[in-house]
């Protein structure tokens, strides 16, 4: 039998500290990252890098959304407002979906992808806000089951890799090949970046991200690495492909329903797009699984409870 040792003054029921201040942060961010949507809103904004500004949202719209999250947090705890907070939380990272590039751009500026330091801020700052609607959503879903505030009797950790998490590495590698192949069709000459070392180092981030995280993440050797090394840019690259193609898709679909092209500005058919930008996203989601079924593998008991 297992005995379960706790600090003392440490309860099941006992809430963490993080669980009052959560929601205050949350609004507070409500309020000021509001303000800063309506000073640009107001005609103040920088002048932004990146086509259609620094969200993937009009900039009143941004201000909404603003709104909403306050409402949101001011919620009174139910499996409802549980549900609104890990929707708002979604829809923060989608609209911010652009932060990917800052990343890829910040670590490879050889690649020629455009800067934008204000830019990069005002994503951060959306994505600081979902962070924090999250961590709500995270402490009232806790609230409604007590059973272990530090828990809340969530998913245990499994002693093997689940069949799932084992699919969605293999359709996360299938997603990067078929992108692969995608572009093996156009011609590798045809590619948006500038030719140079960056792009041998990205091409090679590419596969690793793309074969070898995927298969580390559901196979025993990946064990081998510490667990931060594979569970911070599982679950990062998941949320980050998913959130930016997904969003893509998206606006793909609505401009073929409207009548318009399809990115006839990169010099690359439409095909190309309608291939690569699902296999991305598919890749992205696969990824995100997989991660899932790793970090259930490798959990670590809760501290306060044992589960």
């Amino acid at each position: 039998m297992t005995t379960i040792t706790r600090p003392a003054g440490v309860t099941a029921t006992t809430r963490p500290a993080w669980m009052h201040w959560a929601p205050r942060l949350t609004a507070g961010w409500a309020a000021a990252y509001g303000l800063v949507r309506v000073w640009f809103a107001t005609g103040h904004a920088p002048d932004w890098k990146f086509p259609g500004g620094d969200l993937l949202l009009p900039d009143w719209a941004s201000v909404a959304a603003c709104v909403i999250s306050a409402l949101v947090v001011a919620w009174p705890a139910s499996r409802t407002g549980v549900v609104l907070a890990w929707a708002a939380a979604a829809g923060w990272v989608a609209v911010c979906a652009m932060a990917l590039l800052d990343v890829i751009g910040g670590v490879l500026p050889g690649l020629g992808i455009p800067f934008d330091l204000a830019g990069m801020l005002s994503r951060f700052g959306g994505l600081t806000g979902a962070a924090l609607l999250a961590a709500t959503a995270l402490a009232r879903q806790r609230q409604l089951d007590p059973t272990c505030l530090s828990c809340s009797g969530g998913p245990a950790r499994v002693s093997s890799t689940p069949r799932w998490a084992v699919a969605g590495a293999l359709v996360a590698v299938a997603g990067c090949l078929i992108r692969v192949a995608a572009q093996a069709a156009v011609g590798f000459d045809f590619v948006p970046y500038d030719a140079g070392l960056a792009m041998i180092v990205f091409e090679g981030g590419f596969l690793l991200a793309g074969i070898a995280l995927p298969l580390l993440l559901v196979t025993r050797i990946g064990r081998v690495f510490p667990r931060w090394m594979l569970l911070l840019p599982g679950g990062l690259l998941g949320a980050g492909i998913t959130a930016y193609f997904g969003v893509g898709l998206l606006q793909m679909v609505v401009a073929t329903l409207s009548g318009e092209p399809v990115y006839t500005d990169v010099g690359l058919p439409a095909s190309f797009f309608w291939v690569a930008v699902p296999a991305y996203l598919v890749w992205g989601a696969g990824l995100a699984v997989a991660t899932a079924g790793y970090w259930l593998r490798t959990r670590k008991p809760c501290g306060t409870c044992g589960r």
